[in-house]
């Protein structure tokens, strides 16, 4: 298994410091940047591009495109113009998004797997030139074509925790891309999902690559990152699709006290609900040795690709690159 280790931005952070820390992630040895967009935060292309003119290897990877708030036009232009500007450099990761980001926005994920599939499809139609017509679930096309296309083909990623939408990832995705926050257990789980979606489509299952987010933090003496885990779970807990998660850790976590002050927009009063232990069993946090231990754990569980979320002073984002730098020389 060749392991490439990247980083992710969600969206939180000035852009100004997300190019700051693409650069260090490039020199530490990183493989790939992907930029994650929830809404009313920073939007993803508009980041890669600018990353793409910082950099000059690294894997640019906007995440995740949701079919329900991207159209597949404008989406298959905006990613083969980040091509032309860092060729070879692109891939895009699909997913259904989170349920209250759609609410917000004013729409339902109606039929996932048909709406995934269909994107997926279509983007890739879009980037041959020619006329594309489609009934998706979320959009129409009817006849839509592009004048360009990428110079290469770019790899589709399909994120997901769930059952059906894993199976789809392995029958039709370049790569699964597993949601931050998760245990080793459910990570194994996730994993099998997709590879039984592989076999059922005659596919190598070495065929597709297996990443996972992993909210990672480091502090020389753990407490710090351990405090700064616990607002990026409390963020991840706001989706009710995390109940089976959490209930793998077999931790007493208030999940609905969770969703619920998150939805009130306390996201303080939700941090303040993650005990202590959800750091080991839902992240990579602590000391140094901690993080090479829990990081080690994700990679036995089968993750080729650990895309690091990381966060923290600058002090100990600069110790953090040092693990990049560490895990991507071994």
């Amino acid at each position: 298994m060749t392991v490439g280790i990247g980083v992710v931005f969600d969206g939180f952070d000035d852009a100004r410091e997300m190019l700051r820390l693409a650069r260090g992630a490039e020199a530490a040895g990183a493989a790939s940047v992907w930029v994650a967009e929830h809404m009313g935060y920073r939007e993803a292309v508009t980041a890669c591009a600018a990353i793409a003119g910082a950099t000059e290897t690294v894997r640019l990877v906007p995440t995740a495109i949701s079919p329900y708030l991207w159209h597949p036009t404008p989406t298959a232009m905006a990613l083969a113009t980040l091509a032309e500007l860092a060729p070879g450099r692109v891939a895009a990761a699909v997913s259904v998004g989170n349920l209250l980001n759609l609410r917000e926005s004013g729409h339902e994920p109606l039929r996932p797997v048909a709406a995934i599939g269909g994107m997926v499809a279509d983007l890739r139609a879009l980037w041959t030139g020619d006329a594309v017509t489609s009934d998706a679930p979320s959009y129409r096309l009817d006849g839509a074509y592009m004048n360009f296309a990428p110079p290469a083909p770019l790899p589709i990623y399909v994120a997901s925790t769930g059952p059906q939408v894993l199976r789809l990832s392995g029958r039709i995705a370049d790569g699964v891309l597993l949601s931050g926050g998760l245990t080793l257990e459910s990570t194994r789980r996730c994993l099998a999902f997709a590879e039984e979606g592989a076999a059922a489509a005659g596919r190598d299952p070495k065929s597709f690559r297996r990443a996972s987010l992993i909210y990672f933090s480091v502090s020389p003496d753990g407490a710090a990152a351990v405090d700064d885990l616990k607002t990026k779970l409390a963020f991840l807990f706001r989706s009710p699709r995390h109940a089976d998660n959490i209930a793998t850790a077999g931790l007493a976590i208030d999940h609905a006290a969770i969703m619920d002050a998150v939805g009130r927009r306390d996201l303080a009063g939700a941090a303040a609900l993650i005990p202590d232990e959800a750091i080991e069993a839902f992240c990579v946090g602590g000391t140094p040795s901690d993080c090479r231990r829990l990081l080690a754990g994700y990679l036995e569980a089968g993750i080729e690709e650990p895309i690091l979320q990381i966060s923290g002073t600058q002090e100990n984002k600069a110790l953090a690159l040092d693990l990049v730098r560490e895990f991507a020389a071994s």
